[in-house]
């Protein structure tokens, strides 16, 4: 489907400052004809599989096909945000999975902290990797109530194992620890930060190093089955695959149509921003909770500058700008703005001038239930997925991946049940994604 393509000439992010010289690589000046593995997408997701793979012990061929540049999706658009989701949704989680179920999702997210400072040290990766806490502010009453509900719902739940981690302030101590005077709560736990780009395009390098073939500016637009294997349709012709992976997130439509109205591409917005004169560092990265599903999020990076992300209020009220929209060549109008005063939240920001010297897009790919789908397509046989991580992928895509790449070589999936694709996920019709966001209709 050409309509969930990503565009050309995408906004630049920070992050792509430091683009990589084979950005445009192909390995091959034509399409291989066949390949034991075709991985679709060379983000996150499409290279943590490949690297993964080659870890398990895997010697056919991979081929990786790129629709654009090399890592030019949300990979290289995000916020560079290493922060697991471990009581804001509990409540709902419980509700729908049990609590052995929440905790799974917690665990699950708490352990992509150690798993990346241990990938990351084992390949000396220099990504600009930090660890510190996260602090969750919350300024409305709503955003206080969720707060407290959650975190009561967190700390009875005898199932998750990383409740030490995760420390609740209120009053003045949330005021000082936070930095955020209008803060009655916070919540504080270990995070990480980090530059995503040059992460995952040295693990990208390090695979083609290992034998990967790497096809950018190469569209995928559909696959069918031919005998026991895929034939993988490109915009430069087809490549016969004996197991296909679709790691191909908020553009998952256009390359299985199955997804359609599954995993929606949503336009977020990002931006960098430099202060004049460097004030106190931060002592956290930071999630900013208002009312539903309207939250920004922080990152202090060690140079003195910060990376915000969210604008939700100012995005989610209008369905047209940002729901089914694939286009990150283009800025929503007045996000640049929404950014420029954003510091003197802080206090100890209050009269520091600020520049605003980066704002991008990226397209998000949200599923229907808010889970990622991982794992063999029901009823097709070595086609398999890891996408529609719901805007929160930094700290679930890592050991998915792994996981895939065990499930690829003949072993179990090992990822929390919510994530596993199934028949009936599948055949669900129900989509709570502009519910999830309070977008109930569409406005000019």
């Amino acid at each position: 489907m050409t309509d969930y393509l990503p565009v050309p000439n995408p906004t630049k992010s920070f992050w792509l400052t430091a683009e990589v010289d084979f950005h445009d690589h192909r390995s091959t000046a034509e399409l291989p004809a066949e390949a034991d593995i075709v991985i679709v997408g060379s983000g996150y997701a499409g290279t943590t599989t490949a690297h993964f793979l080659m870890e398990e012990g895997f010697d056919g061929t991979i081929v990786m096909l790129e629709a654009r540049d090399v890592c030019s999706g949300a990979t290289a658009r995000n916020g560079g945000h290493l922060k697991p989701s471990l009581y804001y949704s509990q409540k709902s989680w419980t509700k729908k999975f049990g609590e052995k179920g929440a905790a799974e999702i917690a665990n699950f997210e708490f352990a992509h902290l150690a798993a990346m400072k241990e990938l990351i040290e084992r390949e000396k990766i220099d990504c600009d990797f930090v660890f510190g806490r996260s602090c969750d502010v919350h300024l409305t009453s709503s955003a206080v109530n969720a707060a407290l509900e959650n975190y009561q719902q967190f700390t009875k739940n005898p199932y998750i194992t990383c409740k030490h981690d995760v420390q609740l302030h209120v009053g003045e101590n949330a005021k000082t620890i936070s930095h955020v005077l209008d803060s009655e709560v916070c919540v504080t736990f270990t995070a990480g930060q980090l530059w995503p780009y040059k992460l995952v395009t040295s693990l990208l390098r390090k695979c083609m190093q290992k034998g990967l073939n790497l096809q950018t500016n190469t569209p995928v637009l559909g696959s069918e089955k031919f005998e026991d294997k895929w034939l993988v349709k490109t915009a430069r012709g087809t490549i016969l695959a004996k197991k296909l992976v679709i790691a191909t997130n908020a553009y998952t439509a256009s390359v299985e149509p199955r997804f359609l109205n599954k995993i929606v591409p949503i336009k977020g917005i990002c931006s960098h921003i430099t202060p004049k004169v460097r004030p106190s560092h931060l002592s956290h990265t930071y999630g900013i909770r208002y009312d539903g599903a309207d939250q920004d999020y922080l990152i202090n990076r060690a140079d003195g500058t910060v990376v915000v992300g969210g604008a939700k209020k100012h995005i989610f009220p209008f369905k047209n700008v940002f729901y089914n929209v694939v286009d990150d060549s283009t800025l929503i109008p007045g996000t640049k703005e929404y950014f420029d005063d954003y510091m003197k939240h802080f206090h100890d920001w209050k009269f520091t001038e600020t520049e605003t010297d980066h704002v991008w897009s990226g397209i998000l790919g949200y599923t229907d239930d808010s889970f990622p789908y991982v794992g063999e397509m029901p009823h097709e046989s070595n086609k398999f997925i890891i996408a529609g991580f719901h805007g929160h992928g930094m700290p679930r895509v890592l050991l998915s991946a792994k996981a895939l790449a065990s499930n690829i070589m003949g072993k179990e999936l090992e990822v929390p049940a919510a994530f596993k694709i199934s028949q009936e996920r599948m055949t669900k019709t129900r989509n709570e994604i502009l519910a999830s966001l309070g977008t109930p209709v569409a406005r000019l």
